[in-house]
């Protein structure tokens, strides 16, 4: 008896920074499981690697910095003319900013929320209408090994760890309509992220003191660049992967380096709790009845 063939209906892929790096290469991985994208970017010009692809790739321009509702709202109903749905959307545009707190200006720090946060939550505000509608969706949002570990240059760091503590809330808030949310946290991966001007010889306030850091931070920059053990190919395939699991995960770090920042500040925070456990329970009032309240008492 002949088995049946499975045939998996192409889902609608919304990616945004989609020229080039991880977008990219997530890009090409869509396509390649026969997916439909919606590509995103601040030009509005993908270049699509394989020609056969282009009827199931739609190109908008859209610099995720612009603020209001309007521009982002326009790409979704663009989205929805020309293929009905929305079911994945990777919030990927990302800015880098490697310079020390004190010697940054607010303006620059403004910038790199702009797009690394308040961008990928404009977006996600946008797609969530469609997403509620249909009782499913899934929504990545691309973190990074640094929305986890304070140890690099604080800024970039602080944006990233904004955008991990946003997606578990979010996660929390949507599950109720079957969305699921995953934090993507690549480590080093071989794009051009580590090709920026190194703004971190010089800052907008330069303090001669952090000198010493700064050459430290920008010998680590040279000697990464270009051997970065994380391959984009890979990353994109297992995000396809991921987005067709009936069970995703909310936090995927990715990469072996990814894994091993993870695990280490999840052990620098349990040695922290095991040291200060008894001090921290006794600000507690005893337990008195059951009418207590403890703070995770609301997510059981």
């Amino acid at each position: 008896m002949d088995k049946k063939q499975i045939t998996i209906k192409p889902r609608v892929w919304m990616i945004t920074g989609a020229t080039r790096g991880l977008g990219k290469a997530i890009l090409n991985a869509v396509l390649d499981a026969g997916h439909n994208v919606v590509a995103i970017s601040r030009s509005g010009n993908i270049t699509i690697d394989k020609p056969e692809y282009a009827d199931r790739v739609l190109s908008l321009k859209l610099d995720v910095t612009e603020q209001g509702e309007t521009p982002y709202q326009a790409i979704v109903q663009a989205a929805l003319e020309r293929f009905g749905t929305i079911d994945v959307l990777v919030n990927n545009a990302g800015h880098g900013q490697f310079t020390f707190f004190e010697e940054t200006v607010e303006e620059q720090i403004r910038e790199v929320f702009e797009t690394n946060l308040f961008g990928l939550m404009r977006m996600t505000r946008a797609v969530l209408p469609v997403m509620r509608k249909h009782k499913s969706g899934h929504i990545m949002n691309v973190s990074s090994a640094a929305g986890y570990s304070g140890i690099g240059p604080s800024i970039y760091h602080t944006s990233k760890f904004a955008v991990t503590g946003f997606s578990e809330a979010l996660a929390f808030e949507t599950a109720q309509f079957g969305i699921h949310v995953t934090i993507v946290a690549p480590g080093l991966f071989r794009t051009e992220f580590m090709n920026f001007n190194p703004v971190y010889h010089n800052p907008s306030r330069k303090i001669t003191d952090y000198d010493l850091f700064r050459t430290q931070l920008g010998e680590f920059v040279n000697h990464a660049r270009g051997n970065e053990p994380g391959n984009p190919i890979e990353l994109g395939k297992l995000l396809v992967k991921v987005a067709m699991s009936e069970c995703p995960p909310l936090h995927l770090p990715v990469g072996a380096d990814a894994i091993d920042t993870l695990e280490t500040h999840h052990q620098i925070q349990k040695n922290d709790v095991d040291i200060w456990r008894k001090e921290s329970c006794a600000t507690s009032f005893p337990l008195s009845n059951k009418t207590d309240v403890e703070a995770n008492d609301f997510f059981k």
